[in-house]
């Protein structure tokens, strides 16, 4: 909820990258392979390079980071991986050597109130079209349980506006 999957879309979006979303949870080597043979051909055909991020790399074992090594090294990929864990502890020495570690905080609280202000305004993407009023403590209570974490703040908003307009 602090924007890991979103930066490393913007990041492909800017650099004009392929850009293949992979986690680390759901899904293994095999199917990590299958997005690496079409970024190789991609590369091959077009010259596109491929972003991949793995969400959750740390969910990998040593020999399942140890497969992404090579493809990393030879630029078939550009690997960005996130982890909710210490990368230092928890990803390969040879991938952390090759890689730039970003440390992503918490988003604070005004952050957080700002973001679910947006989202009761905004009519396109957000709550704007209807009619809501959300009383303040009521929103700072949003923003206290969250956390820090966008995702949770806006699934609060959310459940909350919807929970209201049931109960009407």
């Amino acid at each position: 909820g602090c924007g890991k999957s979103t930066l490393a879309s913007v990041i492909a979006s800017h650099t004009k990258c392929w850009f293949e979303n992979f986690s680390a949870v759901t899904s293994g080597v095999p199917e990590m392979r299958r997005l690496i043979k079409i970024a190789e051909d991609r590369l091959n055909s077009t010259g596109q390079k491929t972003i991949l991020f793995v969400d959750e790399i740390h969910r990998f074992n040593k020999a399942q980071q140890d497969a992404l090594l090579p493809h990393v090294e030879h630029g078939t990929v550009i690997l960005i991986g996130a982890t909710t864990e210490n990368p230092y502890f928890e990803v390969n020495t040879p991938l952390i050597s090759r890689s730039r570690v970003c440390k992503f905080e918490r988003l604070n609280n005004d952050h957080l109130k700002g973001l679910l202000e947006r989202a009761l305004k905004d009519t396109e993407r957000g709550l704007g079209k209807q009619d809501i009023f959300i009383d303040p403590e009521a929103l700072d209570h949003i923003v206290d349980v969250a956390d820090g974490d966008a995702r949770c703040a806006l699934n609060a908003l959310e459940v909350s506006v919807k929970a209201a307009q049931y109960d009407q």
